[in-house]
C-alpha cells in the first residue's frame, strides 16, 4: 500500500474478510445496552393423529436471544505543533504528515478489527474484544484453532436447554488437508440453498489448496467485484487469504502481522497478553467457511459520527505543545454458528 505523495506502507496489509463484512453485513446500532438477536431451537409439538384424538396443547418454549456487547476502538493520532505548524510543511516537506498520521490511524484501526475477528471476546484478557470466530464455531467440546472450547456463545450455554442450536464443531486436520475435508466442512455450514459464500485462509493455507486442487479443476480463479480481492471458486463460496488469519504467518515473531497483533493485543488487554495465541497445532493454518450475509454474520456499527469510524479533532494537551486525537469506533461481530465452518491444524 502506499501513502501520502507515493510514500510506502510496509507494516500493513489489506484484509478482504473485515472489508467484506462493512461493505455486505453492515448493521446500524441506534443505541441500547445490548444487541440481542432471536433464534429458533426447537419444533413444536406436532404430528399425524386419528380421528377424534385429543391434541397435545401445551406451550413449548422454543425461542430464545442471544446478547452481545458493543466492542470500543480507538487509534491514538499524536503530533508536536512544531513539526506540523513549522517544520513539515512547504514544498521541502518530506509528506503531508497529517494526512499520514490519519491514514495510519483508519490503517491500523482495520488491522486491530482484522486481527480480533478471529479471537474471542469472553477468556480473561480478551474481553474488550470481538467475540469472534474461536468463540462462535464453536461446540463447548472439540477446541477451537487457539486450542481452548467456548461452553457459551451470546450469554446461552451451549448443550443446555437449547441443544445443539449454537454448535459448530471445529476440524482438526493435524496434517495435510484433504478434498473431502473441504467438501465436508463446507458441507456442514450448508443449510438446503442457503451455502457458504466465502473462505478466508491464511496466505500459506491458500498456496496449499490451490497447489493441490486447482490444478484437478476443483478450483477456478474468480474476483469478488465488490472488494476487488482475488480467489478461488469453490461450489458457492470464494476463498481468500490473508495474513491476519490464525496461521504460521502471524504467530511468527518476525513478521509485520504478528508485530501489528501483539501491539494489538498488549494495547487492548492493558499489558496482560504480550504475544499472539498459540496456534492448537504448531506451526498449521486455518480455514473459515462463512455464510457472511445477514442475518448469518452481522458487522455492527455504532451510528454516531463519532463512533462510527469518526475522528474526535485534535485537542491540546496541558503544558507542552502536543496536540492529540482519536479515531473511535463503536462495533460488534455477530453470527449464528451453526451456518459456519471452522478447519485448523493442516500444514501441507
Amino acid at each position: 500500500m502506499t501513502g501520502p505523495l507515493g510514500s510506502v506502507t510496509t507494516c500493513f496489509q489489506n484484509d478482504p474478510l473485515i472489508a467484506y463484512l462493512k461493505l455486505n453485513t453492515r448493521e446500524n446500532f441506534g443505541g441500547g445496552y445490548l444487541i440481542q438477536e432471536g433464534f429458533t431451537y426447537d419444533g413444536l409439538i406436532g404430528g399425524s393423529y386419528l380421528k377424534g384424538q385429543e391434541f397435545n396443547i401445551a406451550e413449548k418454549q422454543v425461542e430464545q436471544a442471544t446478547q452481545f456487547n458493543l466492542k470500543f476502538f480507538e487509534t491514538n493520532v499524536t503530533l508536536s505543533k512544531e513539526d506540523v505548524q513549522v517544520l513539515n510543511k512547504g514544498p521541502l516537506a518530506v509528506f503531508k504528515l497529517v494526512d499520514s498520521r490519519m491514514t495510519n490511524a483508519y490503517q491500523t484501526m482495520g488491522a486491530d478489527m482484522a486481527i480480533a475477528q478471529y479471537l474471542n471476546g469472553t477468556r480473561a484478557g480478551f474481553t474488550s474484544m470481538f467475540n469472534g470466530l474461536a468463540e462462535m464455531i464453536n461446540d463447548a467440546t472439540v477446541a477451537s484453532w487457539d486450542n481452548n472450547t467456548y461452553a457459551t456463545y451470546g450469554g446461552i450455554t451451549r448443550n443446555g436447554t437449547v441443544g445443539a442450536a449454537l454448535n459448530s464443531t471445529p476440524t482438526n486436520v493435524n496434517g495435510t488437508i484433504l478434498y473431502n475435508t473441504l467438501e465436508n466442512t463446507y458441507g456442514n455450514a450448508e443449510f438446503g440453498n442457503i451455502q457458504p459464500n466465502l473462505g478466508v485462509t491464511t496466505v500459506k493455507g491458500y498456496s496449499y489448496i490451490k497447489e493441490k486442487f486447482q490444478t484437478q479443476q476443483r478450483f477456478n480463479d474468480t474476483q469478488d467485484p465488490a472488494i476487488g480481492f482475488n480467489g478461488l471458486k469453490f461450489n458457492s463460496a470464494t476463498l481468500i487469504k490473508s495474513r491476519y488469519c490464525p496461521g504460521s504467518d502471524i504467530v511468527t515473531t518476525t513478521t509485520t502481522s504478528n508485530k501489528i497483533a501483539v501491539e494489538y493485543l498488549t494495547t487492548s488487554s492493558n499489558n496482560a497478553i504480550t504475544a499472539y495465541p498459540a496456534l492448537a497445532v504448531a506451526s498449521s493454518e486455518t480455514l473459515f467457511w462463512l455464510n457472511a450475509r445477514k442475518p448469518f454474520l452481522n458487522f455492527y456499527v455504532s451510528d454516531d459520527p463519532e463512533y462510527g469510524f469518526g475522528f474526535t479533532g485534535f485537542k491540546p494537551a496541558q503544558g507542552n505543545t502536543k496536540v492529540a486525537g482519536q479515531v473511535l469506533a463503536a462495533v460488534a461481530l455477530t453470527g449464528d454458528p451453526r451456518y459456519h465452518a471452522q478447519i485448523y491444524g493442516f500444514t501441507s
